[in-house]
């Protein structure tokens, strides 16, 4: 048998180091780089800027469903009623308030076939 149990005869040539010479390196924790500072909602940019987001973050369809349907009572119950009041009262003066609020309309739509069709292709 050979006296190959030792640590010594494995590591002849690293033999002059002590422990106070050893060093590890860890690396320090890498930030992200590109921080993405969303502006106060309280001035008029910033306004337009978090209600965009939040309208692109509705139209992707990523939305849980109350929000979803929160949506449909608000934007469309605008929508609809205003189309009402512009049935019966006969006039092309509220065309352009039905342009403005089918707007929202429109993205609530996107969202709930973006979510329908999601639900759909996860199915499969």
């Amino acid at each position: 048998m050979s006296n190959n149990d030792e640590p010594e005869n494995y590591f002849e040539q690293y033999s002059n180091f002590s422990s106070d010479k050893i060093r590890v390196e860890i690396p320090a924790d890498q930030e992200p780089m590109y921080h993405q500072r969303i502006p106060s909602a309280f001035d008029p940019m910033g306004n337009i800027y978090v209600e965009g987001r939040a309208m692109r973050s509705m139209s992707s369809g990523t939305m849980p469903w109350w929000v979803l349907f929160a949506g449909w009572v608000l934007f469309g119950g605008l929508f609809f009623m205003l189309l009402g009041v512009a049935i019966s009262s006969l006039s092309f003066a509220l065309i352009p308030s039905l342009i403005i609020s089918g707007v929202p309309v429109l993205v609530v739509l996107r969202g709930t076939l973006a979510k329908l069709s999601a639900k759909k292709s996860a199915r499969r």
